[in-house]
């Protein structure tokens, strides 16, 4: 049976739905808990001192080098036949070469990063839940896989081009809920506890959704087997208050440095790869050792001029750094945890996926 989409005025934008009466709504739910820091505010990078940006880059440099995101490796997990299977899902009109086949590989990686993470595991009786989900296109690629499986698609905004209408067609169990992922609550939606394990394959969470699923998946796994899947991304927009790596960030770096880091991490996407020369790393080191013997060369009239290879790098390092965090957060909650290097920084800067699992009770 086709699980109903709810009623057009429950979805639509034009309208607002009072979701606080449904049993999947409970406040807050996946928020982390309050922090005794609090009130930190983001300031522009423009209205830190030169000394302060020298500062923090070093600190970034001397442990991004040591994340345990760069123990990840790039391994080749899109084929031009993995690409084949899935071309009935390209939308029409959509050829091989534009935008449609670069969204198309990181979905294939995704996938298939996925289903090496869990080894000999199938998904047999899993529920996947998207959260997040924007159009649905992630579950639509792993329903290609899986079509057996109940789908739950979670976002606060309506999206056009939505694969509902693909669910549909394919007589897929589905629900699209319309609400935020923060007061999204799992163990509310009936159909769920039919399932033994629960799979949540995110893409494009920024900032804050990213903890807020994580606390999502513990909660999940207070019941069940759990898998999480996310490409991480948009570390400029993280928040204190939701960041779930606090712990782990204060051993190394101070609370007001927080927003200074993430407004630095932006960095790592701001240069088209092509025009560095990342491919040589010797070139690269020449611009560190430079940078740590004497800053100010860097220094012109009253801005902290960088090469762009090394702006990029600590950029790089400062995703490392909130990476690490939210790794720590579900390692202490007792998930297998990994980071994966899905498709090449070519393809996507924003190339770095998180993997946890946990057996249920």
């Amino acid at each position: 049976a086709v699980v109903s989409t709810q009623s057009t005025g429950k979805v639509c934008n034009a309208k607002k739905y009072d979701y606080t009466s449904q049993p999947y709504y409970k406040q807050d739910i996946n928020v982390v808990a309050p922090h005794n820091i609090t009130g930190l505010k983001r300031r522009p990078l423009n209205s830190i001192t030169i000394g302060t940006l020298i500062s923090i880059s070093k600190q970034l440099i001397n442990y991004g080098t040591k994340s345990r995101v760069c123990e990840t490796k790039l391994t080749d997990k899109v084929s031009e036949t993995d690409i084949d299977q899935y071309r009935p899902l390209f939308q029409k009109g959509e050829t091989a070469g534009n935008s449609a086949l670069k969204h198309a590989t990181q979905q294939v990686a995704l996938v298939n990063t996925l289903a090496e993470f869990q080894e000999q595991e199938d998904f047999n009786d899993t529920c996947f839940v998207e959260l997040g989900a924007g159009s649905g296109k992630m579950s639509q690629w792993f329903h290609h896989k899986h079509s057996d499986s109940f789908f739950v698609l979670v976002d606060k905004q309506m999206c056009r081009k939505k694969a509902d209408g693909y669910f549909k067609k394919q007589k897929t169990n589905f629900l699209r809920l319309k609400m935020d992922i923060k007061d999204f609550n799992l163990s509310g939606v009936g159909e769920v506890s039919q399932y033994k394990k629960v799979c949540f394959p995110c893409k494009h969470l920024c900032g804050g959704a990213t903890d807020m699923a994580l606390v999502a998946a513990n909660h999940s796994a207070e019941l069940r087997d759990t898998t999480l899947l996310i490409a991480l991304c948009c570390h400029h927009l993280c928040n204190w208050e939701l960041y779930a790596g606090k712990e782990h960030f204060l051993r190394y770096f101070s609370p007001e440095q927080f927003f200074m880091l993430s407004s630095v991490s932006a960095w790592a996407t701001c240069f088209k790869l092509e025009d560095l020369e990342l491919g040589n790393p010797e070139v690269l080191k020449e611009s560190l050792a430079k940078f740590e013997n004497d800053p100010t060369c860097f220094i012109q009239g009253k801005k902290l001029v960088l090469d762009r290879a090394l702006q990029w790098f600590i950029g790089r390092c400062a995703k490392n750094v909130l990476n690490d965090g939210r790794a720590k957060f579900m390692l202490d909650c007792g998930f297998r945890v990994e980071f994966c290097e899905y498709v090449d920084v070519a393809v996507s800067p924003e190339n770095i996926a998180l993997l946890c699992y946990k057996s249920g009770p």
